[in-house]
């Protein structure tokens, strides 16, 4: 995973609760990297997920709702540095069509190496789509807060659904979002 999302990580829990809380949750994670991460190093979604935990505990928040936060705050950090992106775009359901064919075939050309999810959107009608997420990194929160960001960002608001499909170890997601 890329360096990237770790900063934009450690930017929210310093944003949310200060840098002591940074300082604490890198060291009670014991990380391999010990915390120190550039934008474009590779590291192991371990290691986030391990920082989670940690905030979690200390926070007395589910980590199931930190990581969906944490989607949202990764999409407002993505825009902010990549506005070009979505350039010309004009709703949630426009962008979350072109993840997969675009956005993240730019990431690849900006981050060699990198491995991002598997998005295949299909549209229903105006109001409902259907995003099956496909990644052995099971991050499934972080693409619900990632849809929801992206959702906020159009001023719009939608219902997720959510189910896992396949073997059921969460790599393989399936998303009904509707627009409400």
């Amino acid at each position: 995973m890329k360096g990237m999302v770790f900063t934009s990580f450690l930017y929210l829990i310093e944003e949310r609760y200060g840098l002591d809380m940074v300082e604490s949750v890198i060291e009670e994670a014991k990380l391999p990297s010990g915390g120190i991460y550039t934008t474009v190093g590779t590291y192991s979604h371990t290691e986030l997920i391990d920082m989670i935990v940690v905030l979690s505990k200390k926070t007395n928040i589910s980590t199931e709702n930190l990581t969906k936060t944490f989607g949202i705050y990764l999409f407002a950090e993505l825009i902010a540095a990549y506005p070009q992106w979505i350039e010309g775009l004009k709703s949630s359901f426009e962008l979350l069509k072109k993840v997969d064919g675009f956005i993240h075939t730019e990431v690849r050309k900006l981050y060699p190496g990198a491995a991002p999810p598997k998005l295949k959107c299909e549209r229903y009608t105006d109001t409902t789509m259907e995003i099956i997420y496909e990644s052995p990194r099971c991050m499934g929160d972080v693409a619900e807060g990632l849809m929801q960001g992206c959702a906020s960002h159009y001023g719009e608001k939608i219902i997720i659904r959510r189910e896992r499909i396949g073997d059921k170890s969460g790599s393989s997601e399936r998303f009904l979002l509707t627009l409400d």
